[in-house]
């Protein structure tokens, strides 16, 4: 794969966010199929992990901020049509973005029910602070967004510890907030049809969210859903 034609890929995707929305609404509810201009959009079947990773990956470049390399940002491959091959590989995060001011990581899962946490908890929490850890001496702050189709609340029990300790017992603050692909697409959604949405704006949400963490784990999920709300009306008011 050119790594001239992908940054040429990654520099057209603010244009193409509506397109990017629909493969979101597809991936919202399985077997979906979304009109968008003159072609109909679905997710293929059996490749919906990958989509999922694939599709929040266009969603970043289009928000067209980064300050590292798209091909830095993914951790799974793509075809010479920029197409998924399949998700990305354990032992790290799924998606970095590199901020100028922060570092995010992004971590997707279809998983549901109990069981999301005890494949996506651990796992998770450590990649964020593995992230963080490279970062200690650059001054960049870390932060987690973890988005499912639904949010377990042992899941979201796990995300609300905001400590991780390293090996030789010192402990790292992780900052790490759950989401439903729902609440993400349509602040996505209105943060572009206002003008674009801002990396600033995902991490205030991010960090207001955080601060909502001493709730029990089903109202702390309430809380995120009404910040996303609270967060899209000031979009649209122009704050």
């Amino acid at each position: 794969m050119s790594r001239i034609k992908e940054n040429e890929f990654a520099n057209k995707q603010i244009i193409n966010w509506e397109e990017i929305l629909c493969y979101m609404l597809a991936l919202e509810k399985p077997g979906r199929k979304i009109s968008f201009k003159d072609e109909v959009i679905s997710i293929p079947a059996g490749e919906a992990p990958a989509y999922f990773e694939w599709v929040l990956w266009r969603a970043f470049l289009a928000i067209n901020s980064l300050t590292n390399k798209p091909w830095e940002a993914r951790r799974f491959k793509i075809d010479q049509d920029f197409l998924p091959i399949a998700p990305a590989p354990g032992r790290g995060p799924d998606l970095i973005f590199e901020f100028e001011d922060y570092v995010l990581v992004v971590e997707v899962t279809l998983t549901s029910s109990s069981r999301q946490e005890a494949v996506e908890g651990e796992p998770v929490r450590r990649h964020v602070a593995e992230i963080a850890e490279q970062h200690e001496n650059t001054g960049k702050r870390v932060y987690g967004l973890f988005i499912a189709l639904n949010i377990d609340s042992n899941t979201a029990e796990t995300f609300k510890s905001g400590n991780w300790y390293k090996p030789d017992d010192s402990k790292l603050s992780l900052q790490i907030i759950p989401i439903r692909l729902d609440d993400f697409s349509k602040l996505f959604e209105t943060g572009f049809k206002a003008g674009r949405l801002t990396p600033n704006k995902i991490r205030e949400l991010i960090t207001e969210c955080r601060a909502l963490s001493n709730y029990d784990a089903p109202e702390w999920k309430s809380q995120i859903n009404n910040q996303v709300k609270r967060f899209i009306e000031q979009i649209i008011k122009g704050k």
